[in-house]
């Protein structure tokens, strides 16, 4: 049996992976959805912040933690946070293999009977087979990592290692 996926904070982003990263409900049973940072006794710590504001503390860590330069950090930060179900209104589902979001019906990939995928997207999953079917988890951190590095400014090693952590939530990676 596989073990449960890493949850991920819908207001901040978080990888919650241990009973104290969790935030609480108001009865102080765990929440499912948000972090202790961003939420606590069944309410929001920061009730008004907006999203730039969100991306505003987001940013700086990811760029201190990735190399990303700070601007393009802050930036990545905000259309990372705009999946998120505080600020979405929902939350958005994500490929299974790369993690694109599962936005529009456009973005889905396709089952064998031609219906919608709601695991995958159409990149990874066209008439229920992978796309890349022998794709191993080592060649997507590297193809995903090439990616990233360009797009966001950030040395290949840092971009691997965030792509490799990110691959390791998704249900097509876990081992």
């Amino acid at each position: 049996m596989r073990p449960e996926a890493t949850r991920t904070c819908q207001s901040c982003g978080m990888p919650m992976n241990l009973e104290d990263d969790f935030g609480t409900e108001a009865g102080g049973t765990p929440s499912n959805d948000y972090c202790t940072h961003c939420y606590q006794n069944g309410a929001f710590t920061a009730p008004d912040i907006t999203i730039e504001e969100m991306a505003k503390i987001c940013g700086p860590i990811i760029s201190q933690v990735y190399t990303i330069p700070p601007e393009i950090a802050e930036e990545f930060s905000k259309e990372q946070l705009s999946c998120l179900r505080r600020w979405a209104g929902e939350e958005i589902a994500v490929c299974g293999s790369c993690g694109m979001p599962l936005r529009r019906d456009e973005d889905a990939g396709t089952e064998a009977d031609g219906s919608l995928s709601a695991e995958y997207c159409t990149y990874c999953y066209r008439d229920g087979r992978f796309t890349e079917p022998d794709l191993t988890r080592g060649q997507a951190v590297a193809k995903y990592a090439t990616m990233m590095a360009s797009n966001l400014g950030m040395p290949i090693e840092k971009a691997e290692e965030m792509v490799q952590q990110y691959l390791a939530t998704l249900p097509r990676w876990q081992e």
